[in-house]
């Protein structure tokens, strides 16, 4: 995810909120470069590159003069100046492409990162360059073919001193956490919430906690690993451990730490290394902690914020594979012991030109490059486009798990393929399931090698199946929305074979649930009743094969190890019997792939959502459809990617009318999965073919016992023209029809009729459930309330990076 959008603005404005600074709330405060947690994403100039912040200055020397004389301190105020790397997955190797003459920088690399980090301590003795993990695991190909040693070594030259450890630093166990990655670390590697491992507790100075002296001040670690850690690793890799709520122990940890007692150890400075999003935690942190650098979701901000109790603090997120350098500077005044601000900010590494190979990394960088192409060189398929990851921006790839993917569907699709190929197991269905965060890079246009397969699926995790029933597979795409974590939704990647429905009004309620919890307003248990209420009514209908899926069908579901032990939040699958095969998922991919399973990217979505409200008295309905479109620039501009809805009713004499159409707004909503957006207006002429109403149908609405209803059906237009019909049809009843006709809807005659033998949609049975549409129409409230919030975090939103031109 090359982030560097605008992050979430939280219901009501939290994030307004959080930049509302209070001058008194901490004792003569510095300047501070930073932005509202969810605001534009502060950067400063590389310390050793060529821009600067005011004319003929660098960053080193704006940080080193306004540490010389900060607002309101003494001359015996210390500088306590922090570096920081988040998710850094072994991004080693620099990447650049080129864009009409000019060089784009998409990961500076780590000669870069060691460079500037050298400039910065020469600039500043003593400062610390710290880490919030995720430094190895789901990594690119030059490093993880190499279980990662390279990245290891070059943060050991470069000097790292201490590291949270992520939620990737277990993927291989913890086993192999404490026997491995724990030695091969120069840094001490904290996880203070983390019990159950004897080896991980004793770094540092033990229980998750490391503290060094900078000019004579105790300047205190604490570093944490996310609360979903259960979720994001194979269960079997976190037997023993238990991981304890995240604000609760950094507050705890920070408290000890300046409680005035040796015993349990002091800090003068505390600063929280968190691998979780800081927009969401930081402030929750008490008045013991001074600075925090976040991480794990790949969003970059920074910022100051006030504290729960009332205390200033510096928090930086650096998004990811060390395009940012987070960029932390505190004063520290001896006598009073008061902490200040001097400078929250992350630096740009990816506009640095500096190039000095400061601690001898290029030898490594280079090495490893050799070791690592010599295998993966081989091309295994030419693709005709590219499969891109979510977006937030339409040129971030990666930055939005909370959309559907081209990539994810793509090795569905393949997991599909080997199910039916080669497994052939008893069942109704075959069905692929990809989780998003599994896919770590895009599927780019032209020759696609071993090497670069390997690096969008670099986990090495083992291909399994299980059989599920029908209701089953639904509650496993309900999880999809998940309130109570960093994400509002992870939407899977699903096989070609399965159309989903969304209850659209149910998925905007989950979604203001995430908003609620992730801004402090309620908790995940004050809203477990509500949520699990949305969550069983926000799949609509499932589709398997052409058929609607019955919830006592067998689904017998292909997915990678992780996902399949309950991984990612889809516990639901934990249920089944997993078969385990001893295959590698990406092998499954890469045969796929070359055999020529896939060569361009299926614009058709396979989730979307769906709302419908409907005035009994005058027979009229507005249809409102979300998620139809794609993310990423280039497919939303690709010729078969959906473009208008129409909408048909049958008539009395047997033909088809065409009733409206609308264009679909591809406008991007960042973090969710509505992009692509169209609504109907419905009128119905006088002269509909129609049936009896289901008893559902107008239980809201005022509709009778065995009224009439007009069956109303849908397509999807292409930008080239091309046509798919939507399996869900509306029932709407017909009302006062024939009033409409005399106030003004024009006749059959004057609209396009189409014959039955020609329309697309002819032949489909009309689903009863989409009747009970009609209960929805108290969900304008409801929605209204929404509609301010997704404007706001929809406008508010940055721009960076290309994804490669389909031209």
């Amino acid at each position: 995810m090359r982030s560097r959008h605008l992050g979430r603005l939280v219901v009501p404005l939290t994030a307004l909120c959080l930049a509302a600074l209070d001058p008194g709330a901490v004792a003569a405060p510095t300047a501070v470069t930073g932005s509202a947690i969810g605001g534009p994403v502060v950067v400063a100039a590389p310390v050793g590159g060529m821009l600067s912040a005011s004319p003929g200055a660098s960053v080193a020397d704006e940080r080193a003069a306004a540490a010389a004389a900060p607002a309101g301190a003494d001359a015996a105020t210390v500088t306590i100046n922090l570096l920081g790397i988040s998710d850094f997955g072994g991004h080693i190797e620099r990447v650049s492409t080129d864009s009409e003459g000019a060089q784009l920088v998409s990961e500076p690399g780590a000669v870069t990162l060691a460079c500037e980090v050298a400039a910065a301590r020469s600039a500043t003795p003593g400062t610390l360059l710290v880490s919030t993990g995720d430094n190895v695991g789901g990594s690119a190909y030059i490093s993880s073919v190499l279980d990662d040693q390279p990245t290891i070594d070059i943060l050991n030259a470069i000097g790292l001193d201490v590291t949270a450890a992520g939620n990737h630093e277990f993927d291989n166990g913890a086993t192999d956490l404490s026997a491995r990655l724990l030695g091969a670390f120069d840094a001490p590697v904290l996880a203070a919430n983390v019990t159950g491992n004897d080896a991980l507790r004793a770094e540092g100075d033990g229980d998750g906690v490391w503290t060094t002296q900078v000019d004579g001040v105790t300047v205190g670690f604490i570093g944490l690993v996310t609360d979903s850690l259960p979720s994001l690793v194979a269960g079997p890799a976190l037997e023993g451990l238990e991981v304890a709520d995240l604000v609760h122990t950094a507050n705890a940890r920070a408290a000890a730490l300046k409680d005035g007692d040796p015993d349990n150890g002091e800090a003068d400075v505390v600063v929280v290394l968190a691998h979780e999003d800081a927009a969401v935690y930081a402030t929750q942190f008490n008045g013991s902690v001074d600075a925090v650098f976040g991480g794990h979701t790949h969003v970059a901000h920074a910022t100051t914020v006030t504290g729960k109790d009332g205390n200033r603090i510096a928090v930086v997120q650096s998004g990811q594979y060390g395009e940012l350098l987070g960029d932390i500077t505190l004063s520290f005044d001896p006598a009073t012991g008061a902490v200040g601000v001097v400078q929250a900010a992350n630096i740009d590494l990816a506009a640095s030109n500096c190039a000095t190979d400061a601690y001898g990394v290029q030898a490594i960088v280079d090495q490893a490059a050799r070791e690592s192409r010599a295998a993966g060189a081989r091309v295994l398929t030419s693709l005709g486009t590219g499969f891109y990851r979510g977006t937030n921006t339409g040129s971030d790839p990666g930055a939005n798990r909370s959309t559907e993917s081209t990539a994810a569907n793509l090795i569905a699709d393949s997991y599909r393929a080997w199910l039916t190929t080669d497994i052939r197991p008893e069942g109704d269905h075959y069905v692929g399931l990809m989780n998003p965060g599994g896919v770590r890079a895009d599927y780019l246009l032209g020759d696609l090698t071993e090497g670069e397969a390997y690096t969008v699926q670099p986990f090495g995790n083992e291909m399994g199946y299980a059989a599920y029933t029908g209701a089953q597979l639904k509650d496993v795409l309900a999880q999809q929305w998940q309130p109570d974590t960093s994400r509002p939704a992870l939407m899977l990647g699903v096989s070609a074979n399965v159309q989903v429905y969304i209850d659209q009004d149910a998925a905007d309620e989950l979604e203001e649930y995430w908003s609620r919890i992730s801004n402090g307003a309620q908790s995940a248990a004050e809203l477990e009743s509500a949520i699990d209420a949305a969550r069983a009514r926000v799949i609509r209908s499932v589709y398997v094969d052409g058929v609607e899926l019955d919830d006592d069908a067998s689904v017998v579901v292909a997915s990678n190890s992780f996902m399949l032990s309950g991984g990612d939040g889809f516990t639901v699958l934990r249920g089944g019997e997993v078969s385990s095969t001893g295959i590698l998922d990406r092998a499954v991919t890469a045969e796929y792939l070359q055999a020529g399973g896939a060569t361009s990217a299926d614009l058709a979505k396979r989730q979307i959502g769906v709302d419908l409200d409907v005035d009994a008295a005058d027979g009229s309905a507005t249809v409102r459809f979300t998620g139809l479109s794609f993310t990423a620039a280039s497919e939303q501009a690709a010729p078969g990617a959906a473009a208008e809805v129409t909408a048909t009713v049958a008539l009395a004499d047997g033909g088809t009318q065409h009733l409206t159409s609308a264009a679909i707004d591809a406008t991007i909503t960042p973090e969710l999965p509505e992009t692509g957006a169209s609504t109907l207006k419905i009128a119905l002429p006088a002269d509909v073919a129609t049936t009896t109403c289901p008893a559902d149908a107008g239980s809201a609405a005022g509709v009778s016992a065995n009224a009439a209803c007009a069956v109303v059906s849908f397509t999807l237009v292409a930008r080239d023209g091309s046509t798919r019909s939507i399996d869900l049809q509306a029932l709407v009843p017909v009302g006062a029809a024939a009033a409409q006709a005399d106030a003004g809807v024009p006749e059959a005659a004057d609209q396009v009729i189409v014959a039955p033998a020609d329309d697309s949609l002819a032949g489909f049975e009309v689903a009863d459930f989409l009747g009970s549409f009609s209960v929805m129409s108290v969900a304008v409230v409801a929605a209204s309330g929404l509609a301010c919030y997704r404007v706001i975090r929809r406008g508010l939103r940055g721009w960076r990076h290309a994804v490669p031109s389909e031209a």
